[in-house]
Formats: C-alpha cells, sequence, structure tokens
C-alpha cells in the first residue's frame, strides 16, 4: 500500500486526513536517501570488511600452513538440556495459538497500543484535520482490536487483492465478509496509519536510525535468544526485509529473491530451524562486538555466538564471514566451524593449479584449508573435518557410481541454506503490507518471525515434521478470530439458493428419470 493509497482510503469522504505528518516521514528526508543499485553486498556503507582493516599494534604471528596433516578431534556434545524452554510451560497439547502468544504476547501488544493511541494525539495536535475527519472520532485501540488488526494482516496474504480497500469490496467477484465482519475498512486503514511504537516526537540529529522500531526489535532479540536452547549444529547466513524506498540503511544482494531491502544477519539451529537471534545492519550503529583484528564479519560472528563458548557446538558459515583468524579464534573457544572462504583473505594458504575434480589440502594446527575444483575452483576452511571424500546421491552417468565430493563441501551443503529455507517459506505468506514507512514494514516482518518461530516450536511440541507453514498460519489466525473476536463469529459456507441459473451446464444430473416397477425404489424429487 503506498501513500497515496492509503491517504485515499483514509479520507474517503472526509478529504482533510493526512496520515503521516511531513516532521515524521523518514522517506522525504534527502539525508536519508542513497543510492544503492551498484552497491556490492559484501560491502556495506560505513563498515570495514577484515581484508579493509589497518592493524596499527602487532597482531599474533603469521598462520604456518603445511601438507603434513594434524589431527582435527570432534568434541563430544551433550545435548541433554537442548530445546524449548521449560520456562514457557508448553506441551504436546498446548495449540497453535499458545504457542504464538509465547512471542506476540499481551505485554508486547500494550506496548504497542499505548505507542499507537499516543501517536493519535500527537498527530492531531500538530496537523491541521478537517471537523469531518475520521482521526478526530478516534477511539483508543484495545488488546482485543489490535490482536484482530493482526489476524486480518495475515489472513490478507491468503486472499491477494490489487488495494486493501478490495477486502472489504461489496463486488460479488471480490467480497470477503469474513473482514466486514472483523473490522470495518476504515478502521483498519486507521489503525495501519496511526501505527507507532516508540515515544512520538520531532526527529532529533542524533536519534538512532532503528529508534522508532527498537522497542520491537529488542523484544524480538530477546525472546529468540532465551525461549530455545539450540541443538549441536548452528549457521548464520543474511536474510533481507524487502523495501524499495529511500533509506540510508538499504543493501543490494544480488543472489536474494529481494534483492532490495533491509539486511538481517540471522543464526539459526540447524536441526529445528528455529531463529535463535538476528542483528540488523545498521552501518557505524550496527550492534556488535566489535573487534578489529576480525573485521566486522567476524565480529558479528562472535556477538552471535558469546552465549555459546565452552559448549563445544558447531556452526556454518558463507564466505561473507569465513576467515582463518575467526576459525582459529572461534576452535579457542571450543566452538568448531566450517565454510567456504575468499581464496584471498589474510592467512589463506597458496594452492596449486587443479583439473576438475583435483583437490589440494594445506593444515595448520587444528585447521584444513582445500581447494578443490568441480565446475570451478570452490575454497572451504573446516576445524571440524578430515581430508576425506564422500559419496553423494548425484550419479555419474560415465561410471554409474555416487558422485564423490570432500566431506566438508558435502557437510556444509547439508546444512547450509537453512536461512533461505525460512525465506522461502515466508514468501507466500508475509505480512508485510506496501507502507511507506520502512519500520513499519520491519514490524511486520518480526510479526512473520515470530509466527514463523512458533511453526517451527509446533513442530517440536508435536513431533510433527511434516506440518505445513500455511496450515499452521491459518489455524493461529482462526484461533485468533476465535477467542478474541467476541460475538462476531467467522462466516459460515451456505448455498446460495438464489441464483436461477445455478443448473445450466449440469441439468442432466438434476432432472426426474424414470424407473421401472419394483418392489424396490427409490422416488426422485426435483427441487426448485
Amino acid at each position: 500500500m503506498d501513500h497515496e493509497e492509503l491517504l485515499r482510503i483514509l479520507e474517503g469522504v472526509d478529504d482533510g486526513i493526512e496520515i503521516e505528518s511531513a516532521s515524521d516521514s523518514e522517506i522525504e528526508d534527502e539525508s536519508e536517501a542513497v543510492l544503492t543499485e551498484n552497491l556490492p553486498a559484501s560491502n556495506p556503507p560505513n563498515v570495514q570488511d577484515e581484508s579493509d582493516v589497518v592493524e596499527n599494534i602487532p597482531g599474533p604471528p603469521p598462520i604456518q600452513w603445511t601438507r603434513q596433516p594434524f589431527g582435527i578431534e570432534t568434541p563430544f556434545f551433550d545435548d541433554f538440556g537442548s530445546g524449548i524452554s521449560p520456562s514457557l510451560n508448553l506441551t504436546s497439547s498446548s495449540n497453535e495459538l499458545a504457542v504464538f502468544e509465547k512471542f506476540v504476547d499481551e505485554e508486547l501488544i500494550k506496548t504497542i497500543i499505548r505507542y499507537t493511541n499516543r501517536y493519535h494525539c500527537y498527530f492531531i495536535l500538530n496537523t491541521d484535520l478537517r471537523n469531518h475527519s475520521r482521526l478526530q472520532t478516534w477511539k483508543d485501540v484495545t488488546v482485543p482490536e489490535m490482536y484482530i488488526f493482526l489476524a486480518i494482516t495475515m489472513l490478507m496474504t491468503r486472499n491477494s487483492r490489487l488495494t486493501i480497500e478490495e477486502h472489504w469490496s461489496t463486488n460479488p467477484l471480490l467480497n470477503s465478509p469474513i473482514y466486514t465482519t472483523l473490522m470495518s475498512r476504515n478502521r483498519y486503514t486507521t489503525i495501519l496509519g496511526m501505527l507507532h511504537f516508540s515515544e512520538p516526537r520531532p526527529r532529533h540529529a542524533n536519534d538512532l536510525i532503528l529508534s522508532k522500531i527498537i522497542t520491537v526489535v529488542d523484544d524480538a532479540r530477546q525472546k529468540f535468544q532465551s525461549n530455545f536452547i539450540p541443538y549441536k549444529k548452528l549457521c548464520i547466513d543474511e536474510s533481507i526485509v524487502p523495501f524499495k524506498g529511500r533509506l540510508i540503511i538499504k543493501q543490494y544482494i544480488p543472489n536474494k529473491r529481494n534483492r532490495f531491502g533491509i539486511k538481517l544477519f540471522v543464526l539459526c539451529d540447524v536441526e529445528t530451524r528455529i531463529i535463535l537471534d538476528f542483528i540488523i545492519y545498521t552501518g557505524l550503529e550496527t550492534e556488535i562486538i566489535r573487534d578489529a583484528d576480525l573485521g566486522v564479519s567476524g565480529s558479528i560472528v562472535i556477538t552471535f555466538l558469546q552465549k555459546y563458548y565452552f559448549s563445544n557446538r558447531q556452526i556454518y558459515m558463507d564466505n561473507w564471514y569465513s576467515s582463518p583468524k575467526l576459525f582459529i579464534s572461534l576452535l579457542n573457544r571450543n566452538i568448531g566451524a566450517c565454510g567456504t572462504v575468499k581464496r584471498n583473505r589474510k592467512e589463506m594458504p597458496e594452492f596449486k593449479k587443479l583439473k576438475k575434480g583435483e583437490r589440494d589440502v594445506k593444515y595448520a594446527p587444528n585447521i584444513m584449508a582445500l581447494k578443490w575444483h568441480d565446475k570451478k575452483d570452490v575454497y572451504m576452511i573446516t576445524t571440524m573435518h578430515k581430508d576425506q571424500m564422500g559419496p553423494t546421491e548425484k550419479i555419474d552417468r560415465s561410471t554409474g557410481l555416487p558422485k564423490m565430493k570432500p566431506e566438508c563441501v558435502i557437510d556444509y551443503n547439508e546444512h547450509m541454506g537453512i536461512i533461505d529455507l525460512n525465506d522461502m517459506m515466508l514468501s507466500s505468506l508475509h505480512s508485510i503490507r506496501k507502507v511507506t514507512k520502512w519500520y513499519k514494514k520491519l514490524f511486520f516482518h518480526i510479526i512473520d518471525l515470530y509466527l514463523l518461530n512458533g511453526y517451527n516450536y509446533y513442530k517440536v511440541l508435536q513431533d510433527n515434521k511434516t506440518l505445513r507453514f500455511a496450515k499452521y498460519q491459518l489455524a493461529v489466525v482462526t484461533q485468533i478470530i476465535q477467542k478474541y473476536a467476541g460475538d462476531k463469529t467467522l462466516p459460515m459456507t451456505s448455498r446460495n439458493m438464489d441464483q436461477p441459473l445455478r443448473l445450466i451446464g449440469n441439468a442432466a444430473r438434476h432432472m426426474p428419470a424414470y424407473l421401472p416397477d419394483s418392489k424396490n425404489y427409490v422416488v426422485n424429487y426435483v427441487v426448485i
């Protein structure tokens, strides 16, 4: 929903409404405009990669690579205690909504309501509204109403329309009575326009980029970190919240489905696909533990993993993060690591030129670097694997035998890509609206992350790996409506008898038929 559409819907017959005040609009602020079409994803603005870090103090001695294998041991990991936190009091009998409300709880809803109602007061005091503006008759949002608002937003993804107002259309081709039953169109769009997550006030020059959404972000990170204790294997990757407006932190990642938007670094548990933490990229304001020796990408990794030090866990990452220095630093804290790596990364060894199928391996104490030529050169480093080849599921047509790959490559391919799978699942059911405010779009994405984590929690509780995400989402929406809609009920499906042409095209099945005399027969009736 663009700005003009929201304005048109809210105005209706009252043309005096203006949903976003000039002082509150980041989109109009030229100081935040940035062109990122040619910006590589690995080099975001205001950020130095580890290859750019200038060291002014003596660092550790350079890594000595040899061809002599070192013994790489995989320490034992005790998964006792891993899983959903007992403090959540969730069991196999908990329904879908009970799991969802562990994330979107009443405390969070009340916080959003408080800031939304305050923003309405701030807005009407600082805006010249016409007497017939519907904002003049605003009623404060309540907890049940906010839950219904979220349910409607999630339901809209299953009933695609060109505009928001079409969901409330009386046109028989578009009509969906559930929306009118739950909330009026005017009320929904007004809440959407007033939706706020921080104290309303004019912007200051020293405000943090995330100041308007930081309350929701901190709440999400705290719940993700504390509600689940991960198993042995973790992975780190990037995700992106689609956004094409003007925004200084907007990034371009060419290999993602949505290439432009707000970049998130995400930590996931491989076994359950549960999101454990995320960091929003905000340039120099990005909240990470900065280590000049490891660079920004390495600092992101140690920020994620600091609470898992000395736990014997294993982490998988791609070549934007991987470096020999980082892997040695993690190994010293009992964290194994495996990942692709850039050939020109600092401390990487020199490899010989290879033909297809060949590999070259170099060793340092407890770390292995490998170059393998398949269709192209592949560079890997690992503190978890030995130089061994393993079979894959693909068959070599020339020999009829399974194709062979290095075990570290097979293991990496098996455990990376969890975050991309999560993004793919959300792509068809995401609650993101076409709103002009980036922080509102980020809010709806966080609601989607809550929903996705709730889905993965529910699968663990039910021990059901085949449950579809779409089924879980619909169950949550249904249960929200049943719990918070009061005396409003879900519309029941019924046959419409006011269609005189309903028999055309299939008349033979509805015409009377002659039956010969017999002892056992059935009389057919025609209902008109």
